[in-house]
């Protein structure tokens, strides 16, 4: 026997010889398959599912339902019982230190609560929940949704780590689609205090914030002293519209003073104001804008800001350019 002839003859006392020692493989008989099989939410293999909606007076559908895991195709039907599980947005808070809402129950309808998985099929046909934003949700605020299986015929096995799909829910929107109101015919209606020594080429004037010019601003009374806050000044569009959001441009330095913190309210006759919320400003000197954090846009005539804090803790503010879209 030459050589090689004997290196893969013990190559295959090698392999025989491991064959016989390495542990069996455990393969299920038929009989015991049925452990295998089990019901559980397709959606819930993405936890949590992620849903972003438009905020609009619309009727948007998350699907979901029930799916087959196991050997080959379920032998009978399998009718499965869904629900909107309000503990279960509370345990998932608590297992990853989160702190989402039930999404508000006046925005969405859950209707279809049962579904059959068919005889030879792996899942049941997609079910909907109707969620309309503009009904009770907030902009840009995350919330939580959670459905479970709650039952199934004859207590067919539910696997417990897919029982739940989670959906994290929020509407937005897109500054693109809100073009800027003209302002031609705005005009001021009412301000805290104006700074007139600002003098020509800085304004200092409450007009100067809808002048179109960067060059000028509106600054707080600074001589001979500061003016009293809060600091506040209010415009007039000329003509109601509906205020989806407003448009800051700081004044073009880097001098302390800017806002930071802006409350926002408006009014149809310029007397009686309703909040519209507080907007968070950052210190930089180009545009920013802002949706009005509310759950229905107001329509108005008059929009005032007030600002509560400043970038310096001065007792003076300023502001470039002030617009609404």
């Amino acid at each position: 026997m030459n050589l090689q002839h004997i290196v893969s003859f013990s190559a295959a006392l090698v392999t025989v010889a491991c064959m016989a020692s390495c542990e069996k493989v455990d393969i299920p008989r038929e009989e015991q398959t049925d452990s295998y099989d089990q019901v559980y939410m397709s959606a819930a293999v993405r936890n949590p599912n992620i849903v972003s909606l438009k905020m609009m007076d619309s009727a948007y559908s998350i699907t979901y339902g029930g799916s087959y895991g196991g050997v080959g195709t379920p032998g009978q039907d399998i009718d499965i019982q869904f629900k909107v599980d309000e503990e279960k947005v509370a345990q998932y808070n608590a297992a990853n230190g989160t702190s989402y809402s039930m999404l508000p129950a006046s925005c969405y309808s859950f209707t279809a609560e049962n579904a059959t998985l068919a005889t030879g099929t792996l899942s049941t046909s997609p079910l909907a929940i109707k969620v309309n934003p503009a009904e009770g949700m907030e902009l840009f605020k995350e919330y939580l949704l959670a459905i479970s299986i709650v039952s199934t015929k004859n207590d067919f096995k539910v696997n417990p780590s897919l029982r739940t799909a989670y959906y994290i829910v929020k509407a937005s929107l897109d500054f693109a689609d809100f073009p800027e109101f003209d302002r031609s015919g705005w005009s001021i209606l009412a301000y805290s205090s104006q700074e007139p020594e600002e003098g020509e080429t800085n304004g200092g004037l409450a007009l100067h914030t809808i002048d179109g010019k960067l060059t000028t601003f509106w600054h707080t009374q600074w001589s001979p002293s500061n003016a009293a806050p809060p600091h506040w000044l209010a415009v007039d569009l000329g003509s109601s519209q509906i205020i989806h959001g407003l448009a800051f441009t700081g004044r073009q330095s880097t001098k302390s003073g800017k806002p930071n913190q802006v409350d926002v309210a408006v009014s149809t006759d310029g007397a009686s104001w309703t909040a519209a919320g507080t907007l968070t400003l950052e210190n930089i000197n180009a545009q920013q804008k802002f949706f009005l954090p509310v759950t229905q846009f107001p329509e108005a005539r008059y929009i005032r800001i007030t600002v509560v804090s400043n970038y310096g803790n001065q007792g003076f503010t300023h502001l470039a350019e002030l617009g609404a879209f």
